[in-house]
């Protein structure tokens, strides 16, 4: 079964619009807004590397996490949000936006950065991600000059089409 499934999505339009990891200056589309990937963090973490792209549509700025392995059908979308009011170490449940919101993943991260990502810097930052009901999300990330924090959702996978960048989309 396995085997049949992989031949029927070998070369789908559907895996190469939506199974791949966004790259700089690729075109992301999301309810109706096309976004446009202007930078990449790499958060090396335990093993493990979280890689969220900075989307980018006029103003509007999100950043895009796609869990590694064709068979995930979620991803993370994450736009960053004023400063709760707490200090870090942050304890090991947040309550934001009438949720709770669980300790799920923290440690030092090695960061590199790509592209254009303001206020972030190559270097190192500690890192708490924090889950609620729903799918909801909460980053904290303090670095050495500030402390940045990113709220958001997991959405279908299907929701988001990437295209890859062009010569025409490319900057000159």
């Amino acid at each position: 079964m396995r085997a049949q499934v992989a031949k029927l999505t070998e070369g789908a339009p559907y895996c190469r619009r939506h199974c791949v990891n966004p790259h700089l200056h690729d075109t992301v589309d999301y309810q109706g807004s096309s976004y446009r990937v202007e930078g990449i963090l790499d958060y090396g973490l335990g093993g493990r590397v979280l890689r969220l792209g900075r989307l980018c549509a006029g103003s509007e700025v999100r950043y895009l996490e796609i869990p590694g392995g064709d068979l995930v059908d979620r991803v993370l979308l994450l736009a960053e949000i004023p400063a709760l009011d707490i200090t870090t170490p942050p304890p090991a449940t947040i309550y934001h936006d009438g949720e709770s919101f669980l300790l799920k993943l923290s440690g030092t991260a090695e960061v590199a950065v790509a592209g254009r990502v303001p206020d972030r810097a190559p270097g190192r930052c500690t890192l708490w991600r924090y889950r609620a009901a729903g799918g909801r999300f909460l980053q904290i990330e303090a670095w050495p000059d500030a402390v940045r924090m990113l709220a958001g959702a997991s959405v279908h996978r299907s929701m988001i089409e990437i295209r890859p960048a062009t010569p025409e989309t490319r900057p000159g």
